[in-house]
């Protein structure tokens, strides 16, 4: 299924290897893009990266979700939850 982030990098990316403007202006010309907000992409998999190195640093998956949790402005729910869906 594709998504919101899809459709942005392949935006970027025809941008990127555009040799022109105008290729650019004839394919999007008048287009509504929408730019994936940080939270929504990048944050989550920030936040199974941390996950993932307390878990190895040995601490017990409750007190690496709570820090994770304090240090996002999270609850412990929504952490574990985004953990669950990128290990998906």
């Amino acid at each position: 299924m594709i998504n919101s982030f899809d459709l942005f990098a392949e935006f970027y990316n025809r941008v990127k290897e555009s040799e022109n403007m105008a290729d650019i202006i004839k394919e999007y010309g008048g287009a509504n893009i929408y730019v994936p907000s940080y939270k929504g992409t990048f944050r989550n998999y920030d936040i199974l990266k941390e996950y993932e190195e307390g878990i190895k640093l040995g601490k017990p998956s409750p007190v690496v979700i709570r820090e994770i949790a304090a240090k996002h402005n999270l609850s412990y729910n929504s952490v574990c939850a985004i953990i669950k869906e990128i290990r998906a």
